[in-house]
This record gives structure tokens, sequence and C-alpha cells, in this order.
């Protein structure tokens, strides 16, 4: 398993991803959106950093903190969420996702609470 990305809350995003590229040297490597979210995907050497726009700012998706979350990338989802499931982790969903990009994602909590994204390309 390795780190996948890192997941930033910003509050404009096309404000943020103007500050990583021009101030910070990122490069711009995909946009997309959702009726809830918009994200910009930065490369920062081999990290991605996910720039995460809520559109309906409420307290629950504030609540995470100014990282959303780590994600890792897999190999094997549906086997790293049953070794998962025996170390006591909680899923926010009972299933992973297909996104239109190609992934397979799902969303646990650590051991403290902290949000973690599983990742596999398929």
């Amino acid at each position: 398993m390795i780190l996948d990305h890192l997941g930033v809350i910003v509050s404009d995003c096309a404000k943020s991803a103007h500050f990583y590229c021009d101030g910070l040297g990122c490069t711009l490597s995909e946009r997309w959106q959702t009726p809830e979210l918009k994200a910009v995907n930065l490369h920062c050497g081999k990290l991605i950093i996910e720039l995460l726009e809520y559109v309906d700012s409420s307290p629950q998706t504030a609540s995470t903190g100014v990282i959303n979350h780590l994600a890792f990338s897999v190999a094997d989802i549906d086997a790293q969420i049953e070794r998962l499931k025996k170390l006591g982790a909680v899923f926010e969903t009972a299933a992973p996702k297909i996104l239109a990009s190609g992934k397979k994602i799902i969303f646990f909590h650590g051991p403290d609470g902290e949000r973690i994204e599983l990742v596999q390309n398929i």
C-alpha cells in the first residue's frame, strides 16, 4: 500500500490552485465537480494534492479540518476492507463507490477518528 493523495479543504479551488501552482510549483492535472463538491488535483512531485471546495459548506463537511483525508492506493480494495474490518475500522459506506474516472473508493476512520480513503484503479 502506498500513499495516493492528500485531500485538503479550501474555500476557493481556483484561488488555491493558482497559489499552489504559481507559488509552490505544483502542476494542475485534473478538475472535476459534483453537485456537492468542486475539486482540483495537483501534482507535487509524486504526491497528488486534492483541493476540495464544498459547495454547501455545512458544519458536517467542514468539521474534518483542513486536511480532509489521507488516501492510500491498493491493489485489491475488497481484501483490504476485510483486513481493516477485522482491526475494527468503521467505514462510512457499506460498499465502495465506483467513480467515472475508473477508480473504486471507500472511506473509513482510523483509531483516533482520522479519515482515510482507499483507492483502487479498475
